[in-house]
C-alpha cells in the first residue's frame, strides 16, 4: 500500500511466524506420534518402510491437524451453504471436521498411513489463504517422522498424554515417551 509497516504490525507479524513455523509442526510431530503409538501396526509399517514418512504426514495432517480451525471475515454480502452472511460477519472454519467428511474421505475416523486420498484435506487451508509455509512443514514433518521410524524402531509411550488446551492448536502438551 505504499507505507511503511508499523512496530505493532510487525509484532504481530512475527507472533504469526513463531507460531506458524513452529508450533504446528511440533503439533503435527506429537499428533502424529500418538496415533502411530496407538495402533502399533501403523508405526510397524513405518517403521518397515520408511519412505512411507509422506504419506504419514498427509494422513496426520488429515486425521488431526495442528490447526483445528480458522476464522474468515466476508468481505461483502454472500450465501454460503444456505446461509446469508453481511459483510464484516465473521465465520469459523472447522478444517479438520472438513477433513474427515465421509463423502470425500472413506473411512474418515480411521487413522491409516496407507489411505490413498482422493483428495487434499484442509490443514493448510485453502485458496488466497493458502499456508505459505505447507512445502517447508511437510519436508520437516516428513523428515522428522521418518527419522524417527530409522533411529527409534523401539520407541514407546510410557505414560498418558496430556493434550494442550485450547480451541485452535491441538498437539500434546506433554507426551512421555521411552526409546531402546
Amino acid at each position: 500500500q505504499g507505507r511503511a509497516i508499523t512496530p505493532s504490525e510487525l509484532a504481530a507479524l512475527v507472533r504469526l511466524l513463531l507460531v506458524a513455523g513452529f508450533e504446528t509442526t511440533v503439533n503435527a510431530i506429537g499428533n502424529g506420534m500418538h496415533w502411530l503409538l496407538a495402533d502399533r501396526e501403523q508405526w510397524e509399517r513405518l517403521v518397515a518402510d520408511p519412505s512411507r514418512a509422506a504419506a504419514v504426514t498427509e494422513e496426520v495432517l488429515r486425521f488431526e491437524p495442528p490447526v483445528q480451525l480458522t476464522a474468515r471475515v466476508a468481505n461483502e454480502p454472500v450465501e454460503l451453504g444456505g446461509v446469508a452472511l453481511e459483510t464484516n460477519q465473521w465465520v469459523l472454519t472447522l478444517l479438520a471436521a472438513a477433513n474427515r467428511d465421509p463423502e470425500v474421505y472413506p473411512e474418515p475416523d480411521r487413522f491409516d498411513i496407507m489411505r490413498e486420498s482422493p483428495a487434499e484435506h484442509l490443514a493448510f487451508s485453502g485458496g488466497i489463504h493458502y499456508c505459505l509455509g505447507s512445502p517447508l512443514a511437510r519436508l520437516e514433518l516428513t523428515r522428522a517422522f521418518r527419522a524417527l521410524a530409522e533411529r527409534f524402531p523401539k520407541i514407546r509411550q510410557t505414560g498418558p498424554i496430556i493434550m494442550r488446551r485450547g480451541t485452535t492448536l491441538r498437539g500434546p502438551l506433554r507426551f512421555p515417551m521411552a526409546v531402546s
